[in-house]
């Protein structure tokens, strides 16, 4: 179950990367962008954490995590474009990554 966790995690902060590098292309540099980017880096410390051992990395996912749905419901309200259904499977997936990194 570790691995799982650890695979859709990398998958989930490595998407929300290549998302937020896509919305980087542009002239402007959305601020929501640059904090999506740091998050997802911060899921994959918290992957790392758990490879390690360490107890501390539902934490850091949990920190990761919020940022992440923050600052994809930050950059959807500033474009106009918010689809609910998004964020809530986003949401929805990010409790189910915290729940695993805590409870194994």
């Amino acid at each position: 179950m570790r691995i799982i966790l650890c695979i859709v995690s990398v998958l989930f902060g490595g998407l929300s990367m290549i998302a937020a590098f896509h919305q980087m292309k542009g002239k402007q540099k959305p601020v929501s962008a640059i904090l999506m980017i740091a998050d997802s880096l911060l899921l994959l410390a918290a992957v790392l954490c758990n490879i390690l051992g360490r107890r501390i990395d539902w934490v850091i996912a949990l920190l990761g995590c919020i940022a992440i749905c923050a600052a994809a419901i930050w950059n959807g309200k500033k474009s106009g474009q918010l689809h609910i259904q998004h964020h809530i499977i986003r949401i929805a997936l990010s409790l189910l990554l915290i729940i695993g990194f805590a409870v194994l």
